[in-house]
This record gives structure tokens, C-alpha cells and sequence, in this order.
């Protein structure tokens, strides 16, 4: 039997406490065009690698938006490890802990082309995705190739404001995400939003989409078929099946609805990413695109991934030495 004296529920079971060891971050913000454009602003290279509170200001950043810029970032292969390593260690994956984006005769994948890439999010159709992508720009004298974002969460809240129905079928709905190339072979079922929602007896409940918990899931060029059967059955409502409503039908109705706010004109932050200029982003969250680009050019981008736990541990750890929250 253990013994605690009433001090150490005084120190350990208080708001403060709770709130620093399971969370502590700023509530997210979802965002549209707009807002993120008045939002926008690029921490320099240097400062982030040598200021701890210029490094706590942008992990906050990014945690509340979900996407955070870096500006004058040298013309080096190890930069981004040196961006990385404040943030955590490198996730490695069949890519290598870093890579090379850079247009390739007869590439494999859509992303080692000069094509158009629509929105999504890397590497789905594994265990565990990375939580936190980065792109750094090595050259970039091509015409077009314009980087976009969307923000997933925003696109949540504007799915359950036209129709609650359509939310639902998103957080219930399994879709496979499928890689089969080079000699790999990985696949995943997903739900398009995770953790499910509830229900009560008045209809449906919103969930609390701002939380650092809720993931999204969302990657069309890399999703795989769905299987024979899957979602035909008959929705059932109030114990009788209602014949043509089937689970698919509902969900791409859904997926439908939500790639259409996703891709809206006021929801896509478009920028030119210059040479020197680096972005980090949630990859559970921010959806990415690039426009196509004239080959003339040369586009290279450094790329690495860093997974959400060193993030998260970073993060308290500078609240905590920096005395945020305070009491």
C-alpha cells in the first residue's frame, strides 16, 4: 500500500498542473484565406535556431494555425535538419529522414513531376502518418509551381454548419489509403475525420474540433479502391432501412461537400515559395497542393517529417520554462 501526504495532491492535482501535463497549448484556430493572410508572418531562420522565446512564439504559432514560416533559411542541405532538431528528432521513413523534391523523367509519383498536385496529406496509408511536415525551398526558377494550403479544420466546422448528417458520415466512414510502388506496399482504412462523434437524444453533438487530439484524413491521389460491397447495406433510421441510402452513398455525398470548402477560393492560402523560404506544417490538419510548373526551370525542396509527440514535449517543456500558462 502507498502512502501520499496531502501535499502532493495540492502540487500535482490542481488546474494548472492538468492543464500543463495534458495539453497546455493555445486553443486552434481554424482559418480561412483571410484570416491567415492577416495572420501570416515568416520567423526568421536565425532567431528560430538561436532564441528560445522566438522559438516558443513560433511553436505556438504553429499549433494554433497549424502551419508556421520560416524566412532568409540558407541554400543547405543539413538547414532543415538544424529546423528539424529544434523541433524534435527526424521521423524516417522508405523516403530517408530527409528528401529531395525535384521533378524526374518518367517519376513514379505525381509528386516528382512538374504536374498539378491536388490537396492532401503525406503518407496515410501508414500506421502512424508524421505529424509535422517541412519544406524547404533549395531553388525555385521555374514559372508556376505555386505552394497552397487549406486548412482541414476549418473545413470541419463549415461541413457541420450546412449539414450536421455530413460530419457524421466523415468521422464513421472507412476509406483505404493505399502506396504500391518501388517494392512497398502499404495500406491503410481511415476514417476522413478521427475520433467518432457523439449523439444525443436532441440530434447530433459537435464535437470539440478545436482539441489537439482531432486528426483528419484526407489524400485522393493516394487512396486506394474501396472494397467489393463496402457501405452498400441500407442505412438503418429508427430501426427500418431506408432503401438507397446506403453508407457509401452518404459518404461521398459527405466527401463531396468537404473537397468543395476544402478547395474554395477563400479557403486556399496561395504563395510563391522562394528560395530561403521554409514551411512547417501539421500534416494532420493542413491539406497541401502545388500548381503545375514549367520544366524549364529548376524546383528543388528539401523535405523531412518530425512526429507530433516531440512536438508536443517541446512545447510544454518551453511553457514551462518560460512560466506559460501563468498561475
Amino acid at each position: 500500500m502507498s502512502t501520499f501526504p496531502p501535499a502532493f495532491f495540492a502540487k500535482n492535482h490542481n488546474d494548472r498542473v492538468r492543464v500543463l501535463a495534458s495539453n497546455g497549448f493555445p486553443r486552434r484556430m481554424p482559418w480561412t484565406k483571410k484570416l491567415i493572410a492577416m495572420k501570416h508572418c515568416i520567423f526568421p531562420y536565425s532567431e528560430y535556431l538561436e532564441s528560445t522565446e522566438t522559438l516558443h512564439e513560433a511553436l505556438n504559432h504553429l499549433h494554433r494555425y497549424g502551419i508556421l514560416f520560416l524566412g532568409s533559411t540558407p541554400s543547405e542541405v543539413s538547414a532543415i535538419e538544424r529546423i528539424a532538431d529544434r523541433i524534435g528528432p527526424l521521423r524516417n521513413t522508405f523516403y530517408g529522414p530527409t528528401w529531395d523534391v525535384r521533378s524526374i523523367p518518367s517519376a513514379k509519383n505525381v509528386a516528382y513531376t512538374s504536374q498539378n498536385l491536388g490537396f492532401h496529406m503525406d503518407l496515410l496509408y501508414m500506421a502512424s502518418p508524421p505529424g509535422l511536415q517541412i519544406l524547404h525551398t533549395m531553388t525555385a526558377s521555374t514559372r508556376g509551381g505555386e505552394s497552397l494550403f487549406s486548412d482541414g479544420l476549418n473545413a470541419c466546422f463549415a461541413v457541420w454548419k450546412e449539414a450536421p448528417v455530413n460530419l457524421a458520415s466523415l468521422y464513421n466512414f472507412q476509406v483505404c489509403y493505399k502506396y504500391k510502388n518501388d517494392g512497398h506496399w502499404y495500406q491503410q482504412d481511415r476514417t476522413t475525420i478521427c475520433n467518432p462523434i457523439e449523439f444525443d437524444a436532441s440530434g447530433y453533438e459537435i464535437p470539440d474540433l478545436t482539441r489537439s487530439e482531432q486528426e483528419i484524413n484526407w489524400s485522393p491521389p493516394f487512396q486506394g479502391p474501396f472494397e467489393r460491397d463496402i457501405g452498400m447495406k441500407d442505412i438503418s433510421r429508427n430501426g427500418k432501412a431506408e432503401p438507397g441510402l446506403s453508407a457509401l452513398r452518404v459518404y461521398l455525398k459527405a466527401a463531396k461537400v468537404f473537397k468543395a470548402f476544402l478547395e474554395a477560393e477563400d479557403s486556399v492560402f496561395e504563395t510563391k515559395m522562394e528560395e530561403g523560404t521554409c514551411v512547417v506544417f501539421d500534416n494532420r490538419r493542413i491539406l497541401h497542393a502545388r500548381k503545375a510548373f514549367d520544366s524549364d526551370g529548376e524546383r528543388w525542396l528539401r523535405g523531412a517529417y518530425v512526429d507530433k509527440d516531440p512536438f508536443k514535449s517541446r512545447l510544454r517543456v518551453l511553457n514551462e520554462q518560460l512560466g506559460i500558462p501563468k498561475e
